[in-house]
């Protein structure tokens, strides 16, 4: 797994790696993670592609600057995708999932587009959260931040306790939740505009949901079809948010058979 560091337009440098052998695939973690967010997948979408991972700026090693908006993220995965080799397979999480959408339309020939719940419906937020969430951090309790932030990306209470009780995961996402509420205010204030004028990237789209995601800041099936008329949709059975962690093989599986249909 060689590490390696990318520099983005602005001069920030991200934390990366690559593993594997194949065409390339880039993976791009959401809000509360890292280039190892995708620890359990990596593996086993190695065994196709040449994967490549990236701390998102401010996050697990990579630098960050002095002003931040969703256009600097885009940047951030342009020149990822750039060192990866161009005509890369593009998968998102989340947050993550939003700017490649965004970047998707900035980037030539893109083999295929896997998006995993992008908050398309972000202004349905309560704004009150990411105010109690910004209070909790200014009172140095991370752990009651990501209380807060959890129920309304719709993170089940037993998926919580999963993770409070791996410390390295955890660790990970008390470090991730500090930037959360930059990147939902760019979000919503930056992000509706970008919505408002919305044309689907002319790629090969998968759009994969949880059955049981039900978090308002996520569109609904019949929505995201509406939204995207030439995407596939396919359900993740039982999972909600986070099935490449609660669910690797199935979230593995549903990605490579995808790209695999798309690898020319």
């Amino acid at each position: 797994m060689p590490d390696t560091t990318i520099t983005s337009a602005d001069g920030t440098t991200l934390a990366a790696r690559w593993t594997g052998r194949g065409s390339p695939l880039v993976l791009v973690h959401g809000a509360l993670g890292d280039l190892d967010t995708f620890a359990l997948v990596e593996g086993l979408l190695a065994e196709r592609h040449s994967v490549w991972v990236y701390s998102r700026r401010g996050r697990g090693g990579s630098g960050d600057g002095p002003d931040y908006s969703l256009q600097r993220e885009v940047d951030d995965l342009v020149a990822v995708v750039a060192a990866a080799g161009h005509r890369v397979h593009l998968v998102g999480h989340s947050g993550g999932a939003a700017y490649c959408l965004l970047a998707a339309t900035q980037l030539p020939r893109l083999r295929s587009l896997v998006l995993y719940e992008p908050p398309l419906g972000l202004e349905a937020l309560d704004p009150t959260v990411i105010d109690d969430v910004e209070a909790a951090l200014d009172d140095g309790d991370p752990d009651r931040a990501v209380g807060t932030l959890f129920p309304a990306i719709g993170v089940a209470e037993h998926e919580q306790m999963a993770l409070r009780s791996l410390e390295p995961v955890w660790s990970r996402i008390r470090e991730g939740v500090r930037l959360c509420p930059r990147e939902l205010r760019a979000g919503l204030d930056e992000g509706l505009d970008q919505r408002t004028a919305f044309e689907p990237p002319d790629v090969p789209t998968l759009y994969l949901h949880g059955e049981e995601t039900d978090a308002p800041i996520f569109r609904s099936p019949s929505e995201v079809a509406t939204l995207f008329p030439k995407a596939q949709l396919r359900k993740l059975a039982g999972q909600r948010h986070l099935a490449f962690a609660f669910d690797p093989s199935s979230f593995a599986e549903a990605v490579l058979a995808f790209t695999t249909a798309n690898d020319h």
